[in-house]
């Protein structure tokens, strides 16, 4: 798996919440491969909220939609009550649950998706200094992994 040039990723903490344990287990590699980010890692959306509850060091939620007990939509609603300000991306391979999604305000992306792509929004979702992607962002609104 080949990493990013740079890497402006590296050090930040991603919890993977996916019930597909083959699923579940290649996104985590790839994260962690390609981003150099720590990766947590929950195949249930209660286990998921146990990390989140316990204090557990969490920079940005992925999530998928289509999980079972608990989609990803409402998952992401109960994280936001709880940590209103931990970044929140949904996956899923149906464009309805994508458009639906980006109207109620969460950041979704369609499966298949790129490295390039998933890169991109991590950077944006934690305000990465990133010339590419972060132009526009004030100093004081970028996150270090420390952050």
């Amino acid at each position: 798996m080949p990493q990013l040039p740079d890497q402006p990723l590296r050090g930040f903490v991603i919890l993977v919440v996916e019930d597909d344990p083959d699923t579940l287990n290649a996104v985590a590699y790839l994260i962690v491969e390609a981003f150099g980010c720590r990766v947590l890692r929950a195949s249930s959306v209660e286990y998921a909220l146990r990390m989140i509850d316990s204090g557990s060091r969490v920079d940005l939620v992925f999530s998928d939609v289509g999980m079972p007990e608990v989609d990803g939509l409402t998952f992401a609603k109960l994280v936001r009550r709880r940590r209103p300000d931990l970044p929140f991306v949904l996956v899923t391979g149906r464009p309805d649950v994508v458009d639906s999604s980006l109207k109620a305000g969460w950041v979704a992306l369609l499966k298949p998706y790129t490295v390039q792509t998933l890169a991109a929004v991590f950077t944006e979702q934690l305000r990465v200094e990133h010339p590419s992607v972060q132009k526009g962002l004030l100093k004081a609104d970028r996150r270090t992994p420390s952050g």
